[in-house]
């Protein structure tokens, strides 16, 4: 597979992801990322309650009362000064990828695992009921951290994906995120899987750095 070209992303990097995302219309695309042999893109835009929590609602197996929990937490995210909520979208239409990330210090894992400044936490919803890791999946989630890593504020990205969760860690692994850890706490045991801009690049073969 072939990559034609990436949009730049938006103006004011040296702002930092909070900023630049606070002031983007819901429908503005942010990164978008072009592949040919098959062609099709992948863009990335700021989560939209109204707009994408319908997928999500088809993704998640057992909705129930966890579906308005899920809502609130993103109308709680998008008035956050610490968090932010992204939709990663197939030729600008179909949704495949939904990324929320964190300041690792403001983020629960920290009781966990020690975060150091520049440490940003991500947790990610795919439509994955076939239970199989589609390339589509790793080449969305590679298009985001790629978006992420533009900001240099972001040093590292870490995932906590359940253990026994294999598709997740199988996806994070393809995508550039490395195996560091294990955190426990009386619900489950949970792999820690970091990505650095190094390792990104190892993944997909081509030089990646700050702007």
């Amino acid at each position: 597979m072939k990559i034609a070209y990436c949009m730049p992303p938006v103006t004011g990097l040296r702002d930092g992801l909070i900023a630049v995302t606070s002031r983007a219309s819901k429908k503005e695309v942010v990164y978008k990322k072009h592949f040919l042999h098959p062609s099709f893109n992948i863009s990335l835009r700021p989560f939209c309650i109204t707009h994408d929590m319908p997928a999500l609602y088809s993704w998640i197996r057992k909705p129930g009362r966890a579906v308005n929990a899920v809502a609130i937490s993103y109308l709680y995210a998008d008035h956050s000064d610490f968090t932010r909520s992204f939709m990663a979208l197939v030729n600008n239409r179909t949704p495949v990828c939904q990324i929320d990330i964190c300041n690792a210090e403001k983020d629960e894992l920290y009781e966990l695992y020690p975060a150091s400044p520049g440490d940003y936490v991500i947790r990610v919803m795919m439509n994955t009921r076939k239970r199989t890791a589609r390339d589509l999946h790793i080449k969305a989630l590679q298009t985001s951290i790629e978006y992420f890593f533009q900001f240099p504020e972001i040093r590292k990205i870490i995932a906590q994906p359940e253990m026994d969760n294999k598709l997740y860690n199988e996806i994070l692994y393809k995508s550039g995120f490395q195996f560091e850890d294990q955190v426990y706490n009386q619900y489950t045991v949970s792999n820690v899987f970091v990505c650095t801009r190094e390792s990104l690049n190892e993944a997909h073969g081509r030089k990646y750095e700050t702007l």
